[in-house]
């Protein structure tokens, strides 16, 4: 968390937000907290305002509530995807708004933060935001930097056009410029490999020695269809460049995604002789994606998990099969707090709590899992047993009652005695 934090900080110093919420004595103490981290912090207390401000100054990105009088903040985020569709948006949503999310997710806001704000969940969400700026950014600045190497290429072009005694000098320049910048290969008309740069070996973890003189098929990935390497075979043979995205594989068998422009090269007659790939590696653009995506996935199933044990009027959690905690409502979290051993709330947090340590339970001192357990327990149905909780001043003797919510995932409620019937009518509703 602290390497997160420190990315964090080093990746908002230039970056300016937008905060929009309607609660006064909310919007102050979140715009003290954001201070801290971003260069420039402007607050606007409806949608109406806050789209006034987007129209004078650039954000890089928004964050909003969704109730709020004049223009709510899902009327302001249509407004907003429609003017600036790629600016990232941060929704601070209550628990009873859930029915806003799938139109959210329809307008591809895939940032959320439920209420109450907790700090630890505000540095996780804005890491994830402001590293995605920070990769743009990034992606950005290679781009801009293959811009001027083109250029650089082009400047040279117009040059030798002027004098044939600077072929050779513009030569060089090509082979510089590509070396730098791409992954290139040489191959004869039977597909040997002759000749790679320093690039290709980096990318493919061949060394020279152990590549050249292997057939390129070594590099290709079982995912691709045989019929493209008929089709682009096809395509040179008939002495014409073919460009697309090919799967590759490397030394290690992990997939390499390149963007490709394979160029026939005719000897003084015309004939087929060598072909040249150029390829710009976009592996890492990739897993990047691949990773937003299921971080944004993750994130919606955590809002729906979050509604749900907030609407369960007990002490709940989520467990895992070996026992550790997962998501908790806000009596769960009370209980823990209230228990003697002070350590126990931050395993909470971090998700390292084991339930021996929050309850005392002489009958399944032996199980290490609900699997163990379940293979073991003498009774049908859910688990359900007597505990004690060393509460500080006391102890609370409780019910605690486990039931099926996923594969390898449980409900677990923490109650009074009184309390035990409810709770089981809450749970199978």
């Amino acid at each position: 968390m602290e390497n997160q934090i420190d990315q964090l900080i080093a990746w908002s110093k230039e970056l300016k937000i937008l905060y929009v919420e309607d609660d006064l004595a909310l919007r102050e103490e979140v715009c003290l907290f954001l201070s801290d981290i971003f260069t420039q912090v402007d607050l606007a207390s409806n949608g109406e305002e806050g789209l006034q401000k987007l129209s004078l100054t650039h954000y890089d990105f928004v964050i909003t509530d969704i109730k709020m009088p004049l223009m709510n903040g899902i009327e302001m985020i249509e407004n907003i995807k429609r003017l600036y569709p790629s600016l990232p948006i941060l929704v601070t949503s209550a628990h009873n708004e859930s029915d806003h999310l799938i139109k959210l997710i329809n307008l591809n806001v895939d940032n959320f933060i439920t209420k109450p704000l907790q700090s630890e969940q505000i540095f996780r969400v804005l890491h994830s935001i402001v590293k995605h700026i920070h990769d743009e950014q990034e992606l950005k600045h290679y781009k801009n930097e293959l811009e001027i190497t083109n250029q650089k290429l082009k400047k040279i072009a117009h040059i030798q056009s002027q004098s044939i005694d600077l072929k050779d000098s513009l030569l060089r320049a090509y082979q510089e410029a590509l070396d730098k910048a791409t992954i290139v290969s040489l191959t004869d008309k039977n597909g040997i490999i002759t000749d790679v740069n320093e690039n290709f070996c980096k990318a493919t973890g061949y060394s020279k020695e152990e590549i050249i003189g292997q057939k390129y098929d070594v590099l290709y990935h079982p995912s691709m269809s045989k019929e493209i390497y008929k089709d682009i075979w096809s395509c040179l043979l008939a002495k014409k460049t073919w460009q697309g995205l090919i799967i590759n594989q490397t030394r290690a068998l992990t997939p390499l995604y390149n963007y490709k422009t394979i160029v026939p090269i005719l000897d003084a007659k015309g004939e087929f002789i060598k072909l040249i790939s150029i390829a710009q590696d976009l592996t890492e653009l990739y897993k990047h994606n691949e990773e937003t995506t299921k971080e944004n996935i993750e994130r919606a199933i955590n809002v729906k998990e979050n509604d749900l044990l907030k609407q369960i009027p007990f002490a709940s959690a989520l467990l895992l099969d070996d026992l550790h905690f997962e998501n908790h409502n806000t009596r769960f979290e009370e209980i823990v707090n209230n228990h003697v051993d002070e350590t126990l709330l931050g395993k909470l947090t971090t998700h390292t709590l084991h339930l021996s340590e929050l309850v005392n339970f002489e009958e399944m001192d032996y199980f290490n899992s609900i699997e163990a357990i379940k293979n073991n327990w003498p009774y049908d149905g859910d688990i359900t047993f007597k505990g004690v909780i060393r509460s500080i001043g006391h102890l609370l003797e409780v019910l605690v009652k486990i039931s099926q919510y996923e594969p390898n995932r449980y409900i677990i409620c923490i109650v009074k005695q009184e309390d035990f019937e409810l709770c089981c009518q809450v749970q199978e509703r």
